[in-house]
C-alpha cells in the first residue's frame, strides 16, 4: 500500500513534465495523409523509448510511416505489449481551431492540439506510466514493448505485412491497444473489440463530354446513376439492404450493454428516423455502410445547366468479428450488377477485420478491476467501440487478447477542430496504465474464466 501511494504522489508531482512529452509529440506534424512528418516523428519517439532505457528498432514499411518498436526486457514471466500511432489526421478546417493545431495550448484544465486524444496523449501517458513505475519500483515488474505506427489514420498500410514478418518479436502476453476515454456520466469507457474497415470509391462514367442539361430528358446521367446506386444499397432505417450482409454477424458480449444507454455516448445529434432496437447494440455490434462523400458535375457558385461526365463517392463499410472484407466486397459488386449498376466501379482504398476479445479474458478483468482505483469511478465495459482500427494483427495474427483504454473524454474531438484531453483525465490514465503494470503479472497467472 506505501509502495502503491508512493507511485500515485509521483505521477502527480511529475503531471507537468509528462504533459511535456505530450506537448512535444503534438507539436512535430505528422500527417499520414499527407505523408507529412512521419519520418521525424517516429524519431521522435524512438528517442523518447531509448530515454527509458529501452531497446529500439525502426522499420520501414510500404506505403506508411516508420514502425517504431520498442522493447524493456526484465527477465519478467509475463510481457505487456502496448499499440499505439503517431499519425494524425489534417486538421483542417484551420479557421475552426482556436489556436494552431500543431502548438499545444493549455486552457481551461485541458491539453489542445492535433493528437492530444488520438494518438499522442495515449502514447505520452503510456510512456509517463512505464517511467512512474521504474521510478518508484526501481525497475518495470513486467517485460513491455510498444508497438507504435504511422499509418494508422490511413488504413495501416503495411502493418500486417510487418506484424507477420517479425512475429517473434512481438510476442506478448497481453496488450493494450491505442485509445479510450470518459463517457458523458465521468465513467472509463473499456473496449473489447473494434470495428473492421472497407473503405471504397465508388464511380460513374457517363459522358464522353459534358452537355448541356436539357439533353437529360434522354441522355443518362452519372450522378443520378450512383444516386440511385447508393440509395439502393441502404433503407432509409440504416438497414443495409445487400443480401447476406448480415449473415455472420454475432452479438457476443451483448450481456455487457445491459443497464447502459445510448445517451452516454450519443454526441447530442439526431438519430436515425425509424431505427429499431437496441439503438446502442446497433452502434457497438452490428455493421454499418456510410456514404463519406460526394461529387459531380459542377459544385461552384451560381448556376451552370450541364450534364457531368462522371460522378463519384466514397464510402466506409464497417464490419464486426468474422466479416469478411473480401466477402463483403463480393455481396456488394453482386448487389449492384443485380441491380443494373454493373458498370459502377468499386475501388477498395481500405481493407481489414474486426476483432474482439472476450471479456472472460484475464486481460478484460485486469483492465476493468484497475480503472476504479486510478479514476475513483467504475468503468463501463463494451463488447466493442464503433470505430475502427487494425486491432486484429494483435488478436488474430499473434493469438494475444487486447483490450482498449485511454486518456480521451467525450468532448476530446478527435479528427475534428479543437482536439483536446483533459489534465485530470490524462493522470488518471497515467494511473491506470501503471496498476495494470503493477497488477499484469498476478492476473495473466490467475487465467481466464
Amino acid at each position: 500500500m506505501e509502495r502503491y501511494s508512493e507511485l500515485i504522489r509521483y505521477i502527480e508531482e511529475n503531471r507537468d513534465r509528462y504533459v511535456g512529452w505530450a506537448s512535444r509529440l503534438i507539436e512535430q506534424p505528422s500527417i499520414s495523409a499527407h505523408r507529412s512528418g512521419l519520418r521525424e516523428c517516429a524519431g521522435i519517439v524512438a528517442e523518447m523509448l531509448e530515454d527509458l532505457g529501452m531497446r529500439v528498432d525502426v522499420f520501414e514499411v510500404d506505403g506508411s510511416g516508420p514502425v517504431v518498436l520498442g522493447t524493456l526486457n526484465v527477465e519478467a514471466h509475463a510481457t505487456l505489449m502496448f499499440y499505439n500511432h503517431y499519425d494524425v489526421q489534417p486538421p483542417d478546417p484551420l479557421e475552426k481551431w482556436t489556436t494552431p493545431p500543431f502548438t499545444p495550448t493549455i486552457r481551461d484544465g485541458k491539453l489542445y492540439g492535433r493528437g492530444a486524444a488520438d494518438n499522442k496523449g495515449n502514447i505520452a501517458a503510456r510512456l509517463a506510466a512505464l517511467d512512474s513505475v521504474i521510478a518508484t519500483l526501481g525497475e518495470a515488474p513486467v517485460n513491455v514493448k510498444f508497438l507504435i505506427e504511422g499509418g494508422e489514420e490511413v488504413g495501416s498500410p503495411g502493418l500486417e505485412e510487418f506484424v507477420r514478418k517479425e512475429q517473434d518479436r512481438l510476442f506478448a502476453d497481453g496488450c493494450i491497444w491505442e485509445y479510450g476515454y470518459r463517457n458523458r456520466a465521468g465513467r472509463p469507457v473499456i473496449n473489447l473489440g473494434v470495428k473492421g474497415m472497407l473503405y471504397l470509391e465508388l464511380e460513374a462514367q457517363g459522358l464522353s463530354r459534358e452537355m448541356h442539361s436539357s439533353w437529360g430528358a434522354v441522355v443518362e446521367n452519372p450522378a443520378w446513376k450512383l444516386v440511385h446506386a447508393l440509395a439502393s444499397i441502404r433503407a432509409p432505417d440504416g438497414r443495409v439492404l445487400v443480401d447476406g450482409f448480415y449473415d455472420d454477424v454475432d452479438y457476443e458480449g451483448e450481456e455487457l450493454l445491459e443497464g447502459l444507454s445510448l445517451q452516454d455516448f450519443n454526441t447530442g445529434e439526431r438519430l436515425i428516423a425509424g431505427l429499431e432496437g437496441n439503438p446502442l447494440r446497433t452502434l457497438l455490434l452490428e455493421p454499418t455502410c456510410n456514404i463519406n462523400g460526394m461529387i459531380a458535375g459542377y459544385v461552384g457558385p451560381g448556376s451552370k445547366t450541364s450534364l457531368p461526365t462522371e460522378a463519384k463517392a466514397k464510402m466506409d463499410v464497417r464490419l464486426v468479428p468474422r466479416q469478411d472484407p473480401a466477402k463483403i466486397l463480393e455481396k456488394l459488386s453482386e448487389h449492384l450488377r443485380l441491380k443494373g449498376f454493373g458498370d459502377i466501379a468499386l475501388k477498395v482504398l481500405q481493407s481489414y477485420p474486426g476483432a474482439r476479445t472476450s471479456h472472460r479474458s484475464f486481460l478484460a478483468k485486469l483492465v476493468a478491476e484497475t480503472a476504479h482505483p486510478a479514476y475513483g469511478v467504475e468503468p463501463v465495459v463494451i463488447p466493442s467501440g464503433a470505430a475502427s482500427g487494425p486491432m486484429y494483427v494483435v488478436t488474430d495474427l499473434l493469438g494475444i487478447p487486447c483490450v482498449s483504454t485511454g486518456v480521451g473524454y467525450y468532448g476530446s474531438a478527435p479528427h475534428g477542430p479543437n482536439e483536446n484531453i483533459r489534465l485530470e483525465d490524462f493522470t488518471a490514465g497515467i494511473k491506470h496504465i501503471a496498476l495494470i503494470m503493477l497488477n499484469f503479472h498476478r492476473y495473466m497467472h490467475a487465467g481466464d474464466d
